[in-house]
């Protein structure tokens, strides 16, 4: 028998995807805008996408708290928020962001460099995050988005290599906000019932 998902999972699920569909839209935005490729069909569709990402995700949260308030008061023990080792993944990413632009800007002078070293970053900073938040969804995506960096590295130059890191980065992003809302789908049945 299928065990119920926990309102706090779903809940959680759905802040996560919410904030992968906010940073997916900014990566593929970046990556669209340096492509030049906003016309009549892809501004409208990427908007629509990005808008229906985000309610989607409102309504996961939504979901999660109306099971909240369903459950009885013993089922609910939840962990609290891990704020210390979730700040420290942040401080850890954050420095290494700087090192990366001073690097890759003040010493080698390749503003593509330092796309492709923050999106590495990015992507390796989920792998601990994925720990953290017992969500192993978060380090899949965390090892496809530095392999993509590197796999980028390799085959891309300059202005290429900036729409492939941040074009691949949006879409892997988004696509695991995806995953994670398709995942909370049983709870949002289990509402209807």
């Amino acid at each position: 028998m299928e065990q119920p998902l926990q309102p706090g999972r779903v809940i959680g699920a759905g802040r996560g995807a919410l904030i992968l569909a906010m940073a997916g839209a900014g990566w593929l935005g970046w990556g669209l805008s340096v492509a030049h490729a906003y016309n009549a069909v892809v501004a409208p569709v990427f908007g629509l996408v990005t808008i229906a990402l985000w309610a989607w995700s409102i309504f996961a949260m939504r979901t999660g708290r109306a099971l909240r308030r369903q459950a009885p008061v013993s089922s609910l023990l939840e962990p609290r928020f891990p704020a210390r080792p979730f700040t420290i993944v942040l401080i850890i990413e954050g420095l290494a962001i700087v090192l990366v632009i001073l690097l890759g800007a003040g010493q080698a002078h390749r503003a593509d460099l330092v796309t492709d070293g923050c999106a590495l970053i990015i992507g390796l900073h989920y792998i601990p995050l994925a720990q953290i938040f017992r969500a192993p969804k978060l380090a899949a995506l965390g090892v496809l988005i530095s392999l993509w960096c590197i796999v980028s590295w390799v085959l891309f130059r300059s202005g290429t290599l900036v729409i492939a890191v941040t074009a691949g980065t949006g879409i892997l992003m988004w696509g695991t906000a995806i995953a994670l809302l398709l995942w909370t789908g049983p709870a949002a049945r289990a509402l209807r019932r």
